[in-house]
């Protein structure tokens, strides 16, 4: 009787400690840390009753990180500096991954108000690829710029840009080329 008692003690504080720690990251702030614990407990028997907290967290924590990326966003196309292109590209990248991973998931009841939980998801397929053209066409004219000065380390930086936009968007116009220039001066 004692090792019943013992384990369910300690089956309560693992649980309990979980919970705890998504409700503390969503707290913080850290809404993808949230959204990670929350999934992670959610694998396995997502509609027992136990696992409810689960379901309520992540469902504010996506909202609320979907909206400060949306918001940040936002901020840098006011902004227009071209040097936001690869933070825009980044984020429509990680709303669209945060969607993907709660997906499999999916559907997830809410018992207190007899209803599914709720999951704005957005197609970010267009953005993503204009975010992304955006940015292989900044990091093309910033290597092309730097190529053009007389600085070895400019020529490093352009080598360097032109190898990720060859990553980003392999054959993009003349990348290979300056590439090769790039290493050789």
């Amino acid at each position: 009787m004692k090792q019943i008692s013992v384990f369910f003690i300690a089956f309560f504080f693992v649980v309990s400690c979980g919970v705890r720690q998504t409700q503390n990251a969503l707290a913080e702030g850290n809404y993808d840390e949230a959204i990670q614990i929350a999934i992670d407990n959610l694998r396995q028997r997502k509609d027992a009753k136990g696992k409810q907290d689960y379901v309520l967290f992540l469902e504010e924590a996506f909202a609320k990180a979907k909206a400060r990326d949306l918001q940040q966003i936002e901020l840098w196309f006011k902004d227009a500096n071209p040097s936001n292109a690869e933070k825009i590209y980044n984020t429509y990248l990680a709303l669209h991954n945060r969607q993907e991973l709660i997906k499999p998931i999916l559907p997830l009841k809410v018992l207190n108000g007899n209803r599914q939980a709720n999951f704005a998801f957005e197609d970010y397929s267009d953005q993503i690829v204009s975010s992304k053209n955006a940015l292989a066409k900044r990091l093309y004219d910033n290597s092309k710029a730097l190529l053009a000065t007389r600085d070895k380390m400019n020529f490093r930086r352009a080598y360097e840009d032109l190898k990720y936009l060859q990553q980003l968007s392999p054959g993009f116009k003349e990348a290979e080329k300056l590439m090769e220039e790039a290493r050789q001066k």
